[in-house]
């Protein structure tokens, strides 16, 4: 038996429960872990929540799975609002989770997949939300006896929660990329915005909206081509053709980029004419300075050359931390290297 935090979609996880955070009224929409199950699920979880009508807060309701093939149940609960942490707040998003794992438990889950409740629209603090996820888990899966089994994923969705868990834990299993999550989250608000153009969804709720299957057919075409214009990792492009592209998107000129990046002419033909051949780190960071990309962007750039920026180096960690800054300032960046004895980026 174990806790494992992973940062995935839940709807993807195989697993024999995964968890619904939802609202009093079971009613679907948005962009969170709410809309993808029911997106997931289809029409027939709706109907099923419809008949039910109603969960009272820190309350469960189980259904079946439906069109979500990996896994057997969906575990509905309605969490705590977070008010100002002076209502209960905690004890109340305790007693969901103690409830969630106790109902797996009956009905004999052996594996179970948990978002972060209260944490997205509920407005719950992500750091003591984790804390209060991981802590309840723990103290239940300590309290099973020896010979049960029973994996248990606390599924986080979001850059920031990630970055509590690696903070907290230090082991976050990541098995989608930052870029992946955003996409998800931006396809799953358009969904529900076309359904409401398209007067499928009641302006108060959402209960028609995932019944709308050929609104979402009808509009697929439209939403890629606005999804494009935003997910660089659709780019099939080289780590160089990927500075090109960058360029181009921001309007930034070849002669702009180098000097911005502190690289001339022939280095970046080299990296260009030999995708082949593997860039040095610094020159490839260099590159990302120069593009001014923010983390994400930054790392989806390196996996272009097979790197990623990591924690456990000293460069890394430096220059991570003027991305998050803004700052893109590379003689700046090179200066702080060089007081560290650590290689500097670009032709130097």
């Amino acid at each position: 038996m174990a806790l494992t935090i992973v940062r995935n979609d839940i709807v993807k996880m195989k697993v024999d429960a995964i968890v619904n955070s939802t609202n009093e009224y079971l009613h679907p929409g948005g962009h969170g872990v709410d809309a993808a199950i029911h997106a997931a699920a289809g029409p027939r979880l709706r109907e099923e929540l419809n008949q039910i009508g109603y969960c009272a807060p820190e309350s469960l309701v189980i259904t079946e799975s439906y069109n979500i093939k990996t896994c057997s149940y969906i575990i509905h609960v309605v969490g705590p609002r977070y008010i100002d942490g002076k209502h209960g707040e905690a004890e109340a998003l305790w007693n969901c989770y103690d409830r969630i794992l106790n109902l797996a438990y009956k009905k004999r889950c052996r594996s179970l997949a948990i978002p972060s409740i209260s944490s997205g629209a509920y407005a719950f603090p992500k750091e003591e939300a984790y804390k209060i996820a991981t802590s309840c888990i723990r103290q239940f899966l300590f309290s099973l006896d020896e010979d049960e089994d029973m994996m248990i994923y606390l599924v986080l969705f979001d850059q920031q929660s990630v970055e509590y868990g690696n903070k907290i834990d230090g082991d976050v299993k990541e098995y989608i990329s930052p870029a992946y999550a955003e996409i998800k989250k931006k396809g799953l608000g358009l969904k529900f915005k076309l359904g409401r153009a398209n007067n499928i969804l009641p302006p108060q709720t959402a209960d028609s909206f995932f019944d709308g299957a050929a609104l979402w057919e009808d509009h697929t075409m439209a939403m890629q081509a606005m999804l494009a214009e935003e997910d660089y990792t659709a780019q099939d492009l080289s780590f160089a053709e990927m500075c090109e592209w960058w360029c181009e998107e921001k309007n930034i000129s070849k002669k702009a980029f180098y000097v911005s990046a502190n690289i001339n002419k022939s280095m970046f033909w080299n990296m260009k004419h030999h995708p082949d051949q593997i860039p040095k780190k610094t020159n490839a960071l260099a590159c990302a300075i120069g593009l001014q990309l923010d983390y994400d962007q930054t790392q989806d750039l390196l996996m272009r050359a097979g790197m990623t920026l990591s924690r456990y180096y000293a460069l890394d960690r430096l220059v991570e931390s003027y991305i998050r800054k803004g700052n893109y300032d590379i003689f700046e960046i090179n200066e702080k290297l060089f007081e560290q004895d650590l290689p500097l980026l670009g032709a130097c």
